[in-house]
């Protein structure tokens, strides 16, 4: 194995770490909320900073889970035109059902970092889909580590051999 390899499973491997850190935050946040999220929870400071933090999380795990996906996809030498090649390899790994899946969290995640004009229901009900959703995001996560395991794109943990 060349030492370009090795650099890139490492970074693959701190990419990995990151999220296992991003993913467990969420949890965290999340476990410390009242679900479902009403309008009048934002006048909350405490309940406000934790749906703050939770925000924060979920799309950052996207993001870093984004550029994780892309990393091992161009390790495996598949040829990257667009990301969409990513989400139709991610289809065909198992590590999503369709694109539309990968899609509408996407969706989601614009709309939580770039809509700040909301009316106080219309917030409520975005923090409620990002609750809805987070099952379906760690499970995604699972299951590209999954793939990366599968293929190898990881470094060896020392004695295993």
């Amino acid at each position: 194995m060349t030492t370009l390899y090795q650099e890139q499973q490492a970074l693959l491997h701190l990419q990995l770490t990151v999220l296992r850190w991003l993913r467990d935050g969420l949890r965290h946040s999340a476990e410390r909320l009242h679900w479902p999220i009403t309008a009048s929870d934002l006048d909350d400071p405490e309940a406000a900073e934790r749906l703050a933090a939770l925000n924060d999380r979920f799309t950052k795990l996207q993001d870093q889970l984004a550029g994780a996906m892309r990393h091992a996809h161009t390790m495996l030498g598949e040829r990257y035109r667009s990301y969409f090649d990513v989400v139709t390899w991610m289809t065909h790994e198992g590590i999503i059902t369709a694109p539309e899946v990968w899609l509408e969290l996407r969706t989601l995640r614009n709309q939580l970092t770039h809509d700040y004009d909301w009316e106080a229901q219309t917030a409520a009900q975005y923090l409620n889909a990002v609750h809805d959703n987070m099952g379906t995001l760690m499970a995604i996560f699972k299951r590209f580590e999954e793939v990366c395991n599968k293929y190898g794109l990881l470094p060896a943990v020392e004695g295993s051999e």
